[in-house]
């Protein structure tokens, strides 16, 4: 647009003193008028050459190239005062390009905590592929691609949700953010209902973990924390010279036409058991997720229901010694007021947005356990808690939260104390 505009009133200004030619015609002599119109060509040259490289290439392409991201700063602290601190969590820069009008590309870079040190903080390709769009209602993706699981691992930049923090749920029973290489076809059946099918590098259990270690073995991945340590991201198992299983990650969503309603369906399935011993049997994990979003006027509501069953549980416990939950499962309910919509006011807030929420949410990371299970009341596994808070969007795409959480453990114990979190999330 910049371009266009500078075009514009250069090509305006070169029209402006075209005009004045005639004028100059009786005012000046033979060589000063052969002299305006040689400065008059080169400005018209230049204007036929604008927007074009040494090479030919068009810096009309930039135009096509997007360059966005989202970031989000935290402030954290326990109700006990025995933690608080301040973490700029993520910086996620996000490039794409428009090839034609049926090809694109888009990726985004993270960087979590500020830091990588000692595998702390994160700095990794969360997203990179290629749409290929021959129709309206049907495409081909290609690349690293976010695992289509829900909606938060979906569509998770701070303004598009309410907490300071991503729901409990979305990270303990769906492994958010998850993404993996891999490519499928996305598109739509009807005018409401959409669909997503891929198959991605499978959630693995992987001895010695993503960095090919083996100090930690494999039994440091099987617990009842939940299936984060299996996501093997884009890399699969290359680093060891081999290929992985491949998942199947597919997901529909469907708009009631009357109503301001959306329901999604999530599913993934694959083989688990690429590097387990052969006396762990054959993990395949199995995953479900249902979620629903209304909004109308100034009310909104959500909820999700996530479960993640491991076949063979039992056998992985008796080849490695560790525990393994045979099912997690989790969901929540959410309901929000807006107190304050855009147009509301005028001036400064004449586009912000103010609302009041609560969240209830319950998990159970070890949901069902395998008969041989040692460890049947481990803190954090069937967990209930309560999310106050207010978000303020002084525009769309920012967002400073203020939120209260408060737990409670089904055996008595309470492994995280209240928090008091606040927060300031942006994307562009």
């Amino acid at each position: 647009m910049k371009y266009a505009a500078s075009n514009f009133w250069r090509a305006g200004a070169v029209l402006l003193l075209l005009g004045g030619v005639a004028g100059a015609v009786r005012a000046a002599g033979t060589d000063e008028l052969e002299r305006r119109i040689d400065v008059l060509s080169r400005e018209i040259e230049e204007l036929k050459t604008m927007g074009r490289g040494a090479s030919g290439t068009e810096y009309g392409a930039v135009q096509k190239t997007r360059v966005g991201g989202y970031m989000e700063l935290h402030y954290l602290s326990t109700q006990k005062g025995d933690g608080e601190n301040f973490d700029f969590h993520r910086y996620v820069l996000y490039v794409g390009h428009r090839f034609s009008d049926w090809i694109q590309f888009h990726s985004e870079l993270e960087f979590e905590h500020g830091f990588i040190n000692d595998r702390q903080g994160e700095f990794e390709l969360e997203q990179a592929y290629i749409d290929f769009k021959p129709k309206e209602d049907f495409g081909i993706r290609a690349g690293v691609i976010v695992a289509p699981m829900g909606v938060i691992n979906q569509f998770h930049e701070p303004p598009t949700f309410h907490g300071v923090e991503r729901p409990d749920v979305d990270n303990k029973i769906i492994p958010s953010t998850w993404f993996a290489a891999g490519a499928g076809v996305y598109g739509s059946l009807t005018p409401n209902l959409k669909y997503q099918i891929y198959g991605i590098n499978a959630l693995q259990f992987v001895s010695g973990g993503r960095d090919g270690t083996k100090a930690t073995g494999l039994g440091a991945q099987l617990g009842t924390d939940g299936i984060r340590n299996l996501r093997q991201k884009q890399f699969g198992g290359e680093q060891n010279g081999d290929v992985l299983d491949i998942g199947i990650a597919a997901r529909l969503d469907y708009a009631v036409e009357r109503y301001p309603l959306n329901l999604g369906f999530s599913y993934y399935g694959g083989a688990a058991d690429d590097k387990v011993l052969d006396t762990a049997g054959n993990p395949e994990l199995t995953g479900l997720v249902f979620d629903a979003r209304y909004r109308q006027d100034r009310l909104d509501f959500a909820g999700e229901w996530a479960q993640f069953d491991v076949d063979d549980a039992d056998k992985l416990k008796s080849a490695y010694g560790a525990d393994q939950a045979a099912r997690l499962e989790g969901w929540y309910a959410q309901g929000a007021y807006w107190l304050l919509q855009p147009g509301d006011r005028n001036g400064l807030l004449a586009d912000a947005g103010l609302a009041g929420f609560v969240r209830y949410e319950k998990f159970d990371t070890a949901k069902k356990m395998p008969a041989n299970a040692t460890d049947r009341a481990q803190n954090n596994r069937d967990r209930t808690q309560w999310v106050y808070g207010i978000p303020f969007k002084p525009v769309a795409n920012l967002a400073v939260k203020l939120d209260y959480t408060s737990f409670n453990d089904a055996d008595g114990t309470t492994f995280d104390s209240d928090k008091l979190n606040a927060g300031i999330g942006w994307q562009f």
